[in-house]
């Protein structure tokens, strides 16, 4: 009589096996989606600061100097700029994440507009373009 030894190691094998490559390909599902989550929650922090800017340059009908004294960052006379690190903390000189709002011109004199994004090492994470209306001296 043979013995029924090999085969049931064998069997035992191609299980092995089977449960190893199921475990390779949920070790990467899981990797792949919690860089998707990452990328996620950043373009929402993104989106929130983008935001936050246009609600000021609005509020302020285009005083960037303003707006950059109450939200942080440089404005330079041509565009405003943030840097933040990887916690969204502000102020720090080598930035992770930088919004940038720069003027556009509208193409109508009472109103006022400007291109706002939020970039990373990869790209755009947000942008948006935000308007206001112009203060005029004679109403």
């Amino acid at each position: 009589m043979r013995s029924k030894a090999p085969l049931a190691l064998m069997e035992q094998t191609i299980m092995v096996l089977v449960f190893a490559l199921a475990a390779a390909l949920c070790l990467r599902a899981f990797v792949w989606a919690d860089t998707r989550s990452l990328r996620n929650e950043a373009r929402d922090q993104a989106v929130l600061q983008a935001e936050s800017a246009a609600e000021l340059l609005k509020h302020g009908h285009g005083d960037f100097s303003q707006a950059s004294a109450s939200m942080g960052g440089n404005w330079d006379g041509a565009r405003w700029v943030i840097s933040y690190d990887s916690h969204w903390n502000s102020g720090t000189p080598e930035g992770t994440y930088w919004l940038e709002a720069s003027p556009q011109d509208s193409g109508h004199s009472l109103l006022g507009q400007a291109l706002v994004q939020v970039r990373d090492g990869d790209g755009t994470l947000a942008q948006l373009t935000v308007c206001w209306q112009e203060v005029t001296g004679n109403a």
